[in-house]
């Protein structure tokens, strides 16, 4: 190791780029805690009645399928998923939920069963978090599930494509039913 006498306190450039390398790694480490730390889409309790609010605003009830501190994640539900349920008028929202992939927490299922996250993940063939589904109102999927994280910044476009998908499913599920109603 070598040292600086005090008339010397200058170090060498040769040191700033270890040292920049180091903050921006704790830059880095900063940014993933925050991500991890995102708070959560409300959690679904009865999926029923979430399915049915869905319906009623015309849209597929969206359920993100997460893990606890996983960063990817936290990317999806914080910039992608959360806003979809700001929007300013409610009828306009859409209704999203967050369960987690290993969750063995029960909750109410579509008719009334039981059943819990990591029932459903394996309902719908989830292995991988984040996963985004789109489910009418009975709980089946409308799209194929959006799988992994946004690594080359196309996550946008992907859950917009998915999101127009369904819904064309339901309105034309919506205009079948009209056509021909049931005794």
């Amino acid at each position: 190791m070598r040292s600086y006498s005090s008339s010397n306190r200058r170090r060498p450039a040769s040191h700033a780029v270890p040292l920049l390398a180091a903050l921006a790694i704790c830059g880095v480490f900063a940014g993933s805690a925050e991500a991890a730390a995102s708070p959560a889409l409300a959690a679904p309790v009865d999926l029923h009645a979430d399915g049915a609010l869905a319906a009623t605003r015309g849209s597929p009830l969206v359920v993100l399928f997460s893990l606890p501190e996983c960063q990817y994640c936290a990317v999806v539900r914080r910039n992608y998923l959360a806003p979809l349920t700001r929007t300013p008028r409610e009828a306009d929202r859409l209704v999203v939920r967050e369960l987690e992939l290993t969750s063995t927490t029960p909750l109410a299922g579509f008719h009334g069963e039981r059943t819990s996250g990591s029932l459903l993940a394996a309902r719908y063939g989830l292995a991988v978090a984040p996963s985004v589904v789109m489910l009418d109102r009975d709980g089946k999927l409308l799209t194929a599930p959006l799988l992994g994280g946004d690594v080359a910044g196309m996550y946008g476009a992907y859950l917009d494509r998915a999101l127009d998908e369904a819904r064309a499913k339901l309105e034309g599920a919506a205009s079948l039913r009209s056509i021909d109603p049931k005794p």
